[in-house]
């Protein structure tokens, strides 16, 4: 696939790994649009001289999705947020952000999920993983009820780190059973792997764990296909 120019939709742009990457994808020459929440949150973006639109995953976010290319989905509800906001911004939003990119022509889906999501997950905050497994199964399912479907990737990354990046890690389509050994990834890591994964035909209707490794970020795409 030609590397092509997107106008990219950054849902959950103010936060620590969507900031990440909207100044990836504005340093790798792509057009990103930051979605925030609040007037107070363009001044970050204002500076980058990326253009921002208000929008809230709790209600139609149409008007922000149209004129994009592609999505790429980095939010979340927080740890501080009850889990009712879990279900209206984990999962509900993130379907109502699926269905929006797929009715108005934003073909090319990323998910930033979590590589313990899942809709029977048990683990210590299952009812996140819960909620992050009923909208990856949305999006991997939505060609069931919708004539508009999206050419989505799914990638769930470890447990967050602030370190720098390394550009190598670990990739490998998931199974359903948790990997052994190191399960951390870098936020600077994951932002350059959902941004190269906008143009990797490789990541196409794939759902992949993400972790610290020895693989360079492209070739380790590659090997997915």
């Amino acid at each position: 696939m030609t590397k092509l120019t997107m106008k990219v939709l950054v849902i959950g742009a103010h936060g620590k790994t969507g900031l990440r990457v909207v100044r990836r994808l504005r340093e790798g020459g792509h057009d990103p649009l930051a979605m925030i929440r609040t007037p107070e949150q363009r001044k970050v973006f204002d500076e980058l001289g990326v253009s921002t639109v208000l929008g809230d995953l709790e209600y139609p976010i149409d008007h922000a999705v149209r004129g994009c290319d592609a999505v790429i989905f980095a939010a979340g509800s927080g740890s501080k947020t009850g889990k009712d906001k879990t279900v209206l911004v984990d999962h509900l939003g993130a379907i109502r952000s699926m269905v929006a990119a797929a009715m108005n022509g934003a073909k090319r889906y990323v998910m930033l999920s979590s590589f313990r999501s899942g809709t029977n997950s048990d683990s210590p905050i299952k009812h996140y993983n819960r909620a992050k497994g009923r909208a990856d199964e949305f999006l991997r399912t939505m060609h069931e009820v919708m004539e508009d479907a999206l050419d989505w990737t799914i990638v769930c990354p470890g447990g967050l780190t602030e370190d720098e990046a390394t550009e190598q890690v670990s990739v490998s389509l998931v199974t359903g059973v948790e990997p052994e050994g190191s399960s951390k990834t870098s936020r600077e890591n994951l932002a350059a792997v959902l941004v190269a994964s906008l143009d990797q035909p490789a990541t196409v209707g794939k759902t992949f764990t993400l972790f610290e490794g020895d693989t360079p970020i492209r070739e380790a795409l590659r090997s997915l296909g």
